[in-house]
């Protein structure tokens, strides 16, 4: 895929997975909805109605929409997909943890095969699927029987609803939320198949292969070049599965605001508008997408601008390969601001030592893993990064942040 488009180096999300997906749907940075936090099973904060997702964005320039896979932005029914902007959705819990504790032929240490009380508190007890202006139904339930091929089935549909809508030659959004990688279980085709000999490696080798069939469907259905398809990842390595997950040259991982959570790979596809075979080193941002969607499918006017949007318009950037237009960025860790990068510069705004707290910078082309700051030779920098903090937290205060969502009880 980046062979035949473009590898973007440089792309940023949020330190992890909730706050990566309401920056995505939102183009805003997730403290600006009250949905910071990753949400964990029996937890009632979610995706605020008053939102206006990318899903609702395309649907007003005719785009059908369709969610396949991990939603994790809420489990009350007003917070799930349909009731976010998207036509149909196919949407499970967010990881596999709790699919295993519905599991009686698994024993995890923690739990010994034994559900959590707590889980029950959830609404979303299984695999559901909804459409627009429907009460969503349960079609599977939550257990490791049926995660080992909930991967393959949102693929299936996300490859149908392609096909549906390209015989009716109707434009489509189609967000498929990969739910791999888990440390549990892997597809029975896949299993042990992958060098790796791990779970986290079967189901990369299974997303992989699925990710090459829909390009290729795309190709054969005549419909490649007019469809722009993006891949990226939602946070950084998560090192507590260590040594079977990931690794990253940065320091960090998810949860950090160090380049390690947040710095991941990405990579843009769309044949004949593309140039193929390019990699870029410029500052992208996963909130970036919100308005470049909305772009391409002509409506950004519809963007909204009753609150802040984050998302700063690339087309240019993607398409005709012009520098990105952005060149600066905020690095939240929760609902506190955690770094602000200018260029090649990052000031972290918490720590420090000597009595200037706040006045850690680092530069991230010659240190990547930010281990050595250069507080003395960025001295010129303390005001310019003071002057952009006063802006943001000026916008804050003309546009103030929404109190968490939460779901009303049953």
């Amino acid at each position: 895929m980046a062979n035949e488009g473009v590898l973007l180096n440089s792309f940023y999300s949020e330190p992890s997975c909730t706050p990566t997906r309401v920056a995505l749907m939102t183009g805003c940075h997730p403290v600006r909805t009250g949905l910071t936090d990753v949400i964990f099973p029996g937890n009632p904060t979610g995706l605020a109605p008053e939102e206006i997702t990318v899903a609702e964005i395309l649907s007003k320039a005719g785009y059908a929409t369709a969610m396949y896979g991990k939603w994790h932005l809420g489990e009350g029914e007003e917070t799930w997909p349909h009731n976010q902007g998207f036509d149909e959705a196919v949407f499970g819990i967010y990881n596999a943890a709790p699919w295993a504790w519905n599991s009686e032929d698994e024993r995890h240490m923690w739990n010994d095969g034994h559900t959590p009380e707590f889980f029950f508190r959830t609404k979303l007890k299984g695999v559901m699927e909804a459409r627009k202006g429907e009460k969503a139904k349960e079609i599977a339930p939550l257990n490791l029987e049926v995660y080992k091929t909930f991967e393959e089935k949102t693929y299936n549909r996300s490859v149908e609803f392609i096909e549906r809508n390209a015989k009716e030659k109707k434009p489509f959004f189609l967000y498929w939320a990969s739910n791999t990688v888990s440390y549990f279980t892997s597809h029975p085709d896949w299993k042990g198949k992958s060098p790796q000999g791990t779970h986290f490696g079967d189901q990369m080798m299974e997303h992989d292969h699925y990710v090459g069939q829909i390009l290729g469907r795309l190709k054969e259905l005549g419909i490649a070049e007019n469809t722009l398809v993006v891949w990226m990842s939602d946070n950084g390595t998560m090192y507590d599965l260590f040594p079977e997950a990931s690794y990253t040259a940065f320091r960090g991982g998810k949860g950090d605001v160090l380049e390690g959570g947040v710095h991941v790979p990405a990579m843009a596809w769309w044949p004949g508008v593309i140039e193929p075979n390019r990699v870029r080193g410029d500052m992208i941002h996963v909130t970036d997408f919100y308005t470049t969607a909305a772009k391409v499918a002509g409506v950004h006017d519809k963007v909204p601008s009753d609150r802040v949007v984050d998302g700063i318009e690339q087309s240019s950037f993607l398409l005709a390969g012009n520098k990105s237009r952005r060149d600066y960025m905020f690095h939240y860790s929760g609902a506190h601001l955690g770094a602000i990068r200018i260029g090649q510069f990052k000031r972290h705004m918490a720590g420090g030592h000597g009595g200037l707290p706040g006045k850690a910078f680092f530069d991230v082309y010659k240190d990547p893993k930010e281990e050595n700051g250069v507080m003395v030779s960025m001295l010129w920098a303390w005001v310019p990064f003071d002057d952009a903090l006063k802006i943001h937290d000026e916008l804050i205060e003309k546009f103030p942040h929404r109190d968490s969502y939460r779901s009303k009880p049953e």
